[in-house]
């Protein structure tokens, strides 16, 4: 007999952040963390660990208002057999906890998946077993030939999998109108609803920093194949030739390969490496900058462009994936992918004709749009949508 329903909403990401990757999915969380503020959220997410010493199952659970976040760490073996244990193991300790919370809370009234692969699968599971609908949010750019992590270059039953999954969603959701057009067409979807990234606004605003010296600022994973370090700092490089009345702050892991180009000549002097930092120490760094560099071959819809305008930054970024949803004549410019030229004269530009940028109101602006308060409401909407659609036996696909 299937339990009454409970009043909360189930939350089933692919990307979370946890104690062995504290940034992985952090947008997910900023997500979560707006949906709470309307609805109940329960977060389950399951943590393979190949260095857990023990073949038992830690758990953490952590709850923040109307935010709970419930995370299985397990232990997983190196290899193929490994991952294939993981996986099977992965799926039972999911189950076997959303059998739990059933049990004591009733059904979810939504399940809500981010990200479709892997955790669509229990979403799909727990359709079947308690008629209960879900949704999905993609956030990943793989769905665009050559991008990283490409979805054509996945085998056979992935894709397919990632098709049930959009399919038999009651609503699919993405960050960008651009991205989500693509997932509309691809696997041929009446409707993909856009619900932005989000900002912690209370950190992301905007103060005058006082510095003297014009600083741009680069914040990311710094992966080469994606960001395109290496080009920025070129481009650094060219630009110092002609003017030194700048400085370059650059926000992320710091691998050996980039602390040598660092000590190229015409960078040394005006580039710093911060490596990784904090969530908050972020904020604090954008605070102090001028303007934001991103020089991206793949996007969706950059948070780090999104917590620099609610800073109010004037961003400087390639014309890739949803970045011209955010950028505009009055908060940044728009240069092409990969074009090193078109980079240096941006921040020539940005430099001399600074004064044309008013950074109280691009903060406002962009605090406005992306707020906590803005995204969970649009969340609880969908919700609100999702469940009279399905009562009325419709599908909002």
């Amino acid at each position: 007999m299937t339990n009454p329903p409970g009043s909360y909403v189930l939350w089933l990401p692919s990307w979370y952040p946890n104690k062995l990757a504290p940034f992985d999915g952090d947008f997910i969380q900023r997500h979560a963390k707006a949906a709470a503020l309307y609805d109940d959220i329960l977060v389950i997410y399951g943590v393979p660990d190949e260095n857990k010493p023990t073949a038992g199952v830690d758990k953490t659970i952590t709850t923040n208002g109307r935010l709970a976040e419930h995370i299985i760490y397990f232990k997983k073996t190196a290899g193929l057999l490994g991952r294939v244990r993981a996986f099977f193991q992965w799926n039972r300790l999911l189950k076997k906890t959303i059998k739990q919370y059933v049990k004591e809370k009733g059904n979810p009234v939504i399940v809500h998946v981010h990200v479709p692969m892997k955790a669509g699968l229990i979403a799909r599971w727990i359709k079947r077993q308690y008629d209960v609908p879900y949704i999905v949010s993609e956030h990943s750019t793989h769905y665009r030939m050559g991008s990283p992590d490409d979805f054509f270059d996945k085998n056979f039953i992935y894709r397919k999998e990632v098709t049930r999954v959009f399919r038999e969603a009651a609503a699919v959701t993405n960050v960008s109108v651009t991205m989500g057009n693509i997932i509309k067409s691809l696997f041929n979807l009446r409707h993909v609803q856009i619900i932005s990234n989000t900002a912690d606004t209370s950190l992301f605003n905007y103060v005058s920093s006082g510095n003297k010296k014009f600083r741009f600022i680069h914040v990311s994973t710094l992966t080469e194949s994606q960001k395109n370090i290496t080009g920025i700092i070129r481009a650094i490089q060219k630009l110092s030739k002609g003017r030194k009345d700048f400085e370059f702050i650059i926000v992320g892991p710091v691998s050996k390969e980039l602390k040598e180009l660092m000590e190229a000549p015409g960078v040394e002097e005006l580039v710093d490496f911060t490596g990784e930092i904090s969530y908050a120490d972020v904020s604090k760094q954008m605070k102090m900058a001028s303007a934001l560099v991103l020089f991206s071959r793949y996007e969706n819809l950059p948070c780090v462009i999104i917590e620099a305008l609610c800073c109010g930054l004037p961003v400087i970024a390639t014309d890739v994936g949803g970045v011209k949803e955010l950028i505009n004549m009055k908060n940044g410019m728009l240069v092409q992918s990969d074009n090193e030229e078109e980079l240096v004269g941006a921040m020539t530009r940005m430099i001399d004709g600074y004064n044309s940028f008013h950074r109280e109101q691009i903060s406002s602006n962009a605090r406005g749009r992306f707020n906590y308060l803005t995204i969970g409401k649009q969340f609880h909407d969908l919700y609100q949508q999702v469940l009279y659609e399905t009562q009325e036996g419709q599908v909002i696909r």
